[in-house]
Formats: C-alpha cells, structure tokens, sequence
C-alpha cells in the first residue's frame, strides 16, 4: 500500500475518532451531568426524567386549592383535603382534566381529520400537549369488584380533546395503565369507543399490589425522529416512614408505536394503524372501579424528547 492511501486512511480515521468523540461527550453529558442538576426536580421535590421543553407548557397541581385552578377540570368531582396535605376521592369514576395554558375552546378546533392532524401537529392550537411527561402520585385505599371499563386501574392519558360519544374523534389518546394487582399497559384511542386497539402491549408484573401504599406513576410520551412515538410508564416505590418520596425512579414499562398497533376502527381520515403524532388540548388522570384514592403532587410538563440514539 503507498504512503498516500496510508495518509488518506490515517486522516479519515483521526477524522471518524474525533467525530464520534463528541457523539460520545455529548450524550454522556445529557444523560448524565445534566440528569444530576438541582433543576431536575419540580417545585414539590419530585425529580424530573425529561428536559422541559424551553419556554413548553408546564402545570403543576394546587396543593391548597385544586379546584379554584381553571386549568383543572374536574366536573362534579368532590375532594376531601386529608391531614398530611393530600387529597381523597371517593368516587369509583373519576375523570380529571388538565388544559394547557391556553385553555379548552373547541370552536378553536378547526379539523378533526386525523391526516390533517399529523400535517398539523397538533388539535387546537400549538401549544397542545404532546411531548409530555405526567406525574402523580396515589394511594388506593378500597376498590370495588366491577369490571366496569376494566379492573381497577389508574390511567394517565394525553394528545387529544374530551372523550364523548357526541364528538367521538376528538378523543385520540395514548393511554399508560397502572392496575391494582400492578400489571402495566398501554393503550391506543383514534376515536371514542371503537377505536381502541386490540393486543395491547403489557406487562403483568411491573410493580406488586398497589392497595395501602403510596406509589408515584409517571407517563411519558413523545415524537421520535423516525415518526414512530414512545410511551413509557415510570414508578416510584421508595418511600420514608413519613411517607415522603425519596424519588426512587425507574422504568418499568417501554414500547414504541411504530405503525403496526392497530384499533378495531377508525372513522376519523386515518387507518387503523394510525400513529398519534400530534397534541391535544387536554391531558387527564383517571381511574376506575376504585371507590376510595388519595392522591397529590400532580403535575404535566411539555419535554424535549432525548436524542434519538438512546430513544
């Protein structure tokens, strides 16, 4: 071999190590200096995992008075403030609603046709909530024996509007849920009811039994750059004797929409396949068939999805 393919192949080398240097340096410092800042955790003490979307949309629930927040939407739903700051429901049907800073209008939401949707990027306006990451935490006291939209479970759920027969294709969601005996699963919604998917991704044994402990739940969603989008489900079971979280993360549950999830129907100007790519005006926290749930630190943030390589 001549000296001059030598030096070609040397440069090319030094040029393909000094490269692939900095991809390295890079995302070792996003996932682990940054992860470490003091920033990394909300104004309640609970750690973030995602980046905030610079200048995103951010709500973080009212620990004094939930319902005076005209963000929150929680119909005739009615709170009971517990001794240690949390709150309690004793309805086995609930349904809370979180607007983005811009509120609910639905005269805003000018086209419900899925492919006009993903061309869009989002439902009502912009800054709709799509790359989210959603936190609460909850403690089921007593759940019923109905079967009634599931075994009691806890569902976390966002990218569309309300979830009504009378405008079934507003009602696209993905949905992370958590049931009582700790089985994890998601969910895919392109229209109210019909068009929830079938063969669901879970995972039977995510976490132990939920009743009579406090457990914090985070749902995650977003935009990868290939189209496809991620759904993740986060748990915190680390708590003191005061019961006071000490943040121990970690994911229990993963599974990416690559176009092959497919709902019984869909009547909205997608397919069956269709992934949601774009926001919705509403985020919301539910749970079912369980008729007494404490619950506290609720909070959703718009999140800078992380670099693809590890996505």
């Amino acid at each position: 071999m001549s000296r001059k393919t030598w030096l070609i192949i040397s440069v090319v080398t030094i040029i393909a190590v000094a490269i692939l240097s900095i991809i390295l340096a890079y995302y070792y410092y996003y996932f682990t200096i940054l992860q470490r800042l003091p920033e990394g955790v909300d104004e309640y003490g609970i750690k973030k995992i995602y980046f905030t979307k610079p200048g995103g949309e951010e709500w973080i629930i009212n620990r004094y008075n939930p319902i005076s927040d005209p963000r929150f939407h929680i119909e005739s739903i009615k709170l009971i403030k517990n001794r240690d700051g949390s709150f309690k429901v004793t309805s086995k049907e609930v349904r809370f609603g979180v607007y983005t800073s811009s509120g609910y209008h639905p005269d805003q939401i000018s086209t419900l046709n899925q492919q006009q949707l993903a061309s869009n990027g989002y439902m009502q306006l912009p800054n709709d909530w799509k790359n989210v990451e959603m936190t609460g935490y909850f403690k089921i006291n007593s759940f019923t024996d109905s079967i009634h939209n599931g075994p009691p479970h806890i569902e976390l759920l966002a990218r569309g509007g309300i979830h009504t027969n009378r405008i079934p294709c507003e009602a696209t969601s993905y949905h992370s849920n958590l049931y009582e005996t700790g089985r994890s699963k998601f969910e895919k919604e392109l229209e109210f009811t019909a068009g929830y998917t079938t063969e669901d991704p879970e995972k039977q044994y995510a976490e132990t039994q939920l009743q009579g402990r406090w457990i914090g739940i985070k749902a995650i969603f977003y935009n990868k750059h290939d189209g496809t989008v991620n759904l993740e489900q986060w748990i915190d079971d680390g708590f003191d004797s005061a019961n006071t979280s000490r943040n121990n993360w970690h994911k229990v549950f993963g599974f990416t929409d690559t176009g092959n999830w497919r709902g019984v129907q869909n009547d909205c100007g997608g397919t069956p396949n269709t992934i949601i790519t774009w926001g919705g005006p509403i985020a919301i926290f539910r749970w079912d068939n369980i008729d007494d749930m404490d619950f506290k630190n609720f909070s959703v943030r718009e999140i800078q999805p992380p670099p693809s390589l590890f996505s």
